[in-house]
């Protein structure tokens, strides 16, 4: 039967055209083949690309396409595109182009040679990508480039010295690279340059070259986080229109120059983190314009130059108060003197004052009030005195005041309610004395620190209403009474009430599933220790040590899956702490003080099973980690020219017995491991699991009742660096494995009834053996 030919083409085009597919047909322009053959090489999605077709005549009407009159393509700008490609090679058809954009777009490879034919070139993005390996130097003969920004890439190399080239260039950004070397003495031939913004390269270094004070027009220059080390030049004042000076966290020395007041255009100093030495020059009086100044972390001496009064935007010499527009003045960490010049609080417009860490006195100036503006206020590390002034309330923006480890006398300011905005308000180290002043707290505080004065009374229940507050700390004062709604402030992270003169009974804990430490220790607290601390899941620290709580070990506390710290030395407890039946899981336990209690009978093994954080040996594995490193809390603060939210670590501060002294520790390493159970009534033998706690620092039995040997599992313990077993009545021989601790510093074994010779050992040995 004859074949229909119809049935024959469409057979024929069904096999042949899915063949076709991998073979594109260009009707577009050689400039539009060149753009989509580069589209098919990426990787990543090109759905945003979907115009990009190869039937058009030209590529004039594609996404991020720009063409001339001529219909030739004069500029490719795509930016925020996952793409997933390199940079385009192909670029013999495209030498037109004036603008290339590829910035966020996660292209990797290097920046191609390729591109030195684009002689019309003028403006040049890269930006923030992963592109690797070096700056071309091709790249600097394009006479036309006006914009070059490769920054936040993983670049490498240095800095092309034939950059001096590209004399009609005004942006240059290549920070937050891996350049190195030095920054080319060139730069000084690029006469246009408006911005140099190379920061972040943490290995750029070498002098800053005198030659670029020749780039007159400069407005910008950003060195800051590199290795750029030297003085600052007198020529610095030859850079009229600079309007930011960044060279933080570098290598910086010498004085600054006093030139420097020359650059009147200047809006920001940031000089933050470097060597610089001398006096503040008085010069900075003639910035009318400065808004940040920047200082803090250096040597810089002498007093803050009353000159500042004269700059509006800034203030501390009394000179500085003409800088009308300073919105940020940061001179912290330095040897500052002499009292805070009033002049400075004339600037309206003033959000942040950061003068923490110098040698600054007498009072903080009443005309504090004016700032309305102010946001953030840290004078701690001072030796500011005095009352703190009613004035402050003049302050209603303010949202962190930091004025710990001063000399501030008096009653506690007993209208900060009124400073509604308030989140962090640290008063701590400081001689204010007194009662604690009803309703005295604004109700968004995060942060409240009023430890280490001499405050007394009661504690008043208003504390409770602060319904956002995470970190409370009340201790080292003489209060006396803690107010029982303290147990349900839910969001709480840290309660400090430690070394008060607190009595009664540790009040009930029901809403405090946040609660992480808990610290009640040197007090005169009594009656057993609550079981509703059980309520409290995340809690990491429970420190009650030297009051006069009493009752039975707390088995509930088993409860607790999170407790790394439990200490109740020196109270009242009593009875046994278990038998072979009783079932302990604290899996997270790595430091526990039972010291000085009425506790006896025997150390039941199942105890010690179980304390799995101490069981592992490898002690490098976790790095370099504290407690309370993993929680925070956050605030709101605005700094400098931006707002942002801040993320503060919750500080450690507990007394902890480390061989053979007891020591306030700050933060306590995740590596510290300690088991102390001296001076009670335990006896029988020591239990040989106790050799499988590998990561176990100190451990002290002393002043009991133990009998029998001395474990030779003890041998495994090769961390341990104290161990105390005197006063006891042990017997047999100093096992020999105990010679394979090289880590033990002390070893005491005195007044037991031990026999036999002294084993060999690097350790320090107190031993008095009875026969």
């Amino acid at each position: 039967m004859p074949l229909n030919p119809w049935i024959t083409l469409f057979s024929f085009l069904t096999i042949i055209l899915p063949l076709l597919n991998h073979f594109v047909a260009f009707a577009v322009n050689p400039q539009g083949e060149a753009l989509f053959s580069w589209k098919k090489s990426l990787n990543g999605s090109t759905v945003a690309l979907s115009n990009w077709d190869p039937s058009d005549e030209t590529p004039c009407g594609w996404l991020g396409i720009t063409c001339n009159i001529n219909e030739e393509v004069v500029e490719l700008e795509l930016r925020y595109l996952d793409l997933y490609g390199t940079v385009p090679t192909n670029l013999t058809s495209l030498v037109s182009l004036t603008k290339v954009v590829l910035s966020s777009t996660n292209l990797t490879g290097s920046i191609p040679r390729e591109i030195a034919i684009l002689h019309e070139l003028n403006y040049l993005d890269l930006r923030d990508n992963a592109l690797t390996g070096k700056i071309p130097s091709e790249i600097c003969n394009l006479l036309k480039l006006q914009e070059i920004h490769l920054n936040s890439n993983q670049l490498e190399g240095s800095i092309p010295v034939q950059i001096g080239n590209l004399t009609s260039l005004k942006r240059l950004t290549l920070f937050e690279n891996q350049l190195n070397g030095e920054i080319p003495n060139t730069i000084g031939n690029l006469k246009n340059l408006l911005m140099l913004r190379a920061g972040r390269n943490k290995n750029l270094g070498g002098l800053i070259p005198r030659e670029i004070w020749n780039c007159t027009e400069l407005t910008m220059l950003g060195l800051t986080h590199t290795s750029v080390l030297g003085f600052l030049p007198p020529s610095l004042g030859l850079l009229k229109k600079l309007e930011t000076i960044f060279i933080g966290s570098s290598l910086l020395s010498g004085q600054i120059p006093p030139e420097i007041g020359n650059c009147t255009a200047l809006q920001n100093i940031y000089l933050h983190e470097n060597s610089l030495t001398g006096s503040i020059p008085k010069s900075l009086e003639n910035l009318k314009s400065l808004r940040n100044l920047v200082l803090w972390k250096n040597s810089l001496v002498g007093t803050i130059p009353s000159e500042l009064g004269n700059c509006k935007e800034l203030s501390i010499p009394l000179a500085i108060s003409k800088c009308q527009n300073l919105e940020a003045l940061d001179l912290s960490e330095n040897v500052l003197t002499g009292n805070i010049p009033r002049g400075i609080f004339q600037f309206k417009k003033l959000k942040t004052i950061y003068l923490f860490s110098n040698n600054l006195s007498g009072e903080v100036p009443r005309e504090i009030g004016n700032l309305e503006n102010l946001h953030n206020l840290d004078l701690s590390l001072n030796r500011i005195s005095g009352n703190v002034p009613v004035e402050i309330l003049g302050c209603r923006n303010l949202t962190y005041l930091n004025l710990q480890s001063n000399l501030i006398t008096g009653n506690f300011p007993g209208k900060l309610s009124g400073l509604v905005l308030l989140q962090f308000v640290d008063f701590s180290d400081n001689l204010i004395e007194g009662t604690w002043p009803l309703h005295v707290l604004p109700q968004h505080l995060v942060f409240f620190s009023i430890s280490r004065n001499n405050l007394s009374g009661e504690i008043p229940s208003s504390i409770c209403d602060l319904n956002f507050i995470k970190y409370l700390d009340f201790s080292h004062n003489h209060f006396s009474m803690i107010p029982p709604c303290l147990g349900n402030m839910s969001d709480l992270i840290n309660l400090e009430l430690r070394n008060n003169n607190l009595h009664g009974t540790i009040p009930k804990f029901v809403k405090c599933g946040n609660l992480r430490n808990l610290k009640l220790a040197d007090n005169q607290l009594e009656g057993p220790l609550p079981r509703s601390l059980v309520n409290c899941k995340k809690l990491e620290i429970l420190d009650v040590a030297n009051n006069k709580v009493n009752g039975t070990f707390p088995h509930w506390l088993v409860n607790l899956p999170e407790l790394r710290v439990l200490l109740l030395r020196s109270n009242n407890f009593h009875g046994s702490i278990g038998n072979h039946k009783t079932k302990f899981s604290l899996p997270n336990l790595r430091i526990i003080d039972l010291s000085h209690n009425m506790f006896h009978g025997h150390l039941p093994s199942n105890f010690f099973k179980y304390l799995s954080a101490m069981m592992n040996g490898n002690m490098d594995s976790d790095g370099l980690q504290y407690m309370g490193d993993d929680y925070y809390f956050v605030w709101g603060r605005y700094f400098y020219d931006f707002y942002s939210y801040y993320y503060e670590n919750v500080t450690i501060d507990v007394t902890i017995g480390i061989k053979g002294n007891y020591i306030d520790v700050v933060k306590i390493h995740t590596r510290l491991t300690t088991i102390d159970f001296s001076n009670n009534s335990f006896k029988g033998e020591i239990p040989k699991v106790i050799g499988k706690l590998g990561s176990l620092k100190g451990l002290n039995f002393s002043h009991n009742n133990l009998m029998g040997h001395i474990p030779i599992s003890f041998g495994n313990l090769t961390n341990l660096e104290w161990l105390d077993l005197s006063s006891n009545k042990l017997t047999g021989n100093i096992p020999i494995q105990l010679t394979d601790l090289t880590s033990l510093a002390i070893l005491n074994l005195s007044k037991n009834h031990l026999v036999g010779l002294i084993p060999q050992a690097t350790a320090t040995i107190t031993n008095h053996p009875r026969r």
